[in-house]
């Protein structure tokens, strides 16, 4: 364990030693005692070389991990890809449920730690969290071990949209179908119009053809229609946005 520990830490990664086939911390203050200083790291498997090695993710080991816990959750990754757009090919270790951690690049922002956002049974290791990384023991005995199928470079993933968006979970695909399927009564024209447009320029849809499918919506759906000016409105005031965002992130 001492060898991979300080391996990790010689390549920028801030380890932290977890009790026995554990995933609680074997330090008082956890993943924030993790450090890159081998003589600390030596002195912690010096007092028991059977510790787990943990990671702080985030800002101290430049790496955020998206945790798919099972194959039900493999399943409704799939379904977030179908929408989202496929997540990178990037650096994984198996874990022992059997699951897998992807560990991307950290994007120079925070990255918040979350369970069950971006869908049931996935969760976001970020700023403020840890994993555990192989050769570490799971409390069943099994072992994690990096994966010989996956990429060999960090990938970044820093504007996959389930990632940034905000709010608890995706919105559900059926939500989705009748939001749109459905009259705009007067009273909600504005704020629905707004978060269709939303959605579609979040998803890189031009502007151009995101404002014609608004209007063509508005006369459909809406009772009555909005005026064509609040269209061009919520539209051009979202595509700004949206553009703020993307230059922040490239930035």
């Amino acid at each position: 364990m001492l060898h991979h520990a300080i391996a990790l830490a010689t390549r920028g990664m801030a380890v932290f030693p977890c009790l026995p086939r554990s995933k609680q911390p074997a330090t008082p203050h956890g993943f924030k005692d993790a450090t890159t200083d081998p003589a600390i790291i030596e002195q912690w498997w010096r007092t028991d070389p059977s510790y787990n090695v943990g990671i702080a993710t985030g800002k101290p080991s430049n790496v955020f991990v998206i945790d798919v816990d099972g194959l039900d959750a493999e399943t409704e990754l799939r379904k977030v890809e179908a929408i989202h757009g496929a997540l990178p090919a990037s650096i994984e270790a198996i874990t022992p449920r059997p699951g897998r951690h992807v560990y991307f690049r950290w994007p120079g922002r925070p990255v918040p730690c979350s369970q069950n956002k971006i869908a049931i049974g996935i969760d976001v290791k970020g700023d403020g969290g840890y994993v555990l990384v192989p050769p570490s023991v799971h409390p069943s005995g099994r072992r994690y071990c990096w994966s010989v199928d996956s990429a060999s470079t960090f990938a970044a993933l820093a504007d996959w949209p389930p990632l940034t968006a905000p709010g608890a979970a995706p919105t559900p695909i059926a939500e989705w179908r009748s939001t749109v399927a459905s009259d705009i009564p007067e009273g909600k024209r504005d704020a629905t119009m707004t978060r269709i447009a939303g959605h579609l320029l979040r998803r890189y849809i031009d502007p151009i053809v995101v404002l014609e499918l608004m209007h063509s919506h508005n006369a459909m759906r809406c009772k009555p229609p909005l005026p064509s000016a609040d269209i061009e409105r919520i539209v051009q005031s979202i595509a700004g946005r949206e553009l703020r965002r993307r230059q922040a992130n490239a930035a």
